[in-house]
């Protein structure tokens, strides 16, 4: 059976249940998962400085999962953070969730829009999308107005405001798919697909099942990242590699 880790890089448990219940809706049978948090830090990564507070323990736990034998590992954030890092912590796949679904964005139409919760999040989502070569593929961010918190408070104001700037990022910015920035929005991507009609990709879902897919290759064949260059692992013997091996 695979094992996939999904990784809430954030001090809360709060988001944990409904991005378990979102993953167990669309999971295939043989794959187990688990889904964690961090034990301490802030509750959303909405600030730089928040990432870097929340980045030690993230890193942790991805390398607790290849020692526990897991295939796959997700981060959890629309931000990606400690992406690389982690690729040069371990090798077994590393999925972060806006790469993974922007990728998919791009094979569903001409181009994507990303919603988002303010306008303090587009700068670090825009370099990643230029970083990840889709700039191109780009046609526009629409702002909700909602912070992380809000979103958790609020879900049914958050779906409303979800499907009236999706459906605007349709009509006025020629966006053919609908990317959700940010795994606060997950849950109800069905229904925004049936009031809008194009491609709508909830970021939990799309690198859930992008995960699945790079974890049977890894067992199968060993395809994950490379090794060589970008993603080299630190030499071992400087001592400066997570030894959070049990948990």
């Amino acid at each position: 059976m695979l094992k996939i880790l999904f990784i809430n890089p954030v001090g809360t448990d709060a988001f944990d249940e409904p991005i378990l219940k979102t993953i167990n809706d669309v999971k295939r049978a043989d794959v187990e998962v688990k889904v964690v948090h961090l034990s301490k830090g802030p509750i959303h990564l909405e600030y730089h400085y928040y990432e870097h507070l929340n980045m030690e323990e993230t890193l942790k736990w991805v390398k607790w999962a290849e020692n526990e034998g897991y295939n796959a590992v997700i981060i959890g954030c629309f931000y990606d953070p400690g992406l690389r890092e982690a690729r040069e912590i371990v090798s077994i796949p590393v999925i972060g969730v806006a790469e993974a679904t922007m990728h998919v964005a791009a094979t569903l139409g001409h181009k994507f829009s990303i919603i988002v919760g303010r306008r303090k999040w587009i700068p670090k989502m825009e370099s990643n999308v230029y970083l990840y070569g889709l700039g191109s593929k780009l046609a526009s961010f629409r702002i909700l107005n909602f912070t992380v918190p809000m979103m958790l408070r609020e879900p049914e104001k958050l779906k409303e405001a979800v499907i009236s700037e999706a459906r605007k990022a349709v009509e006025e910015d020629g966006a053919e798919v609908i990317v959700l920035g940010c795994t606060g929005e997950s849950g109800f991507m069905k229904e925004i697909i049936e009031k809008i009609g194009v491609p709508v990709l909830d970021p939990v879902v799309v690198s859930w099942k992008y995960a699945e897919m790079l974890a049977d290759l890894y067992q199968k064949v060993k395809l994950t990242h490379c090794k060589m260059f970008g993603y080299e692992s630190p030499p071992r013997e400087e001592g400066y590699l997570p030894k959070w091996e049990h948990r």
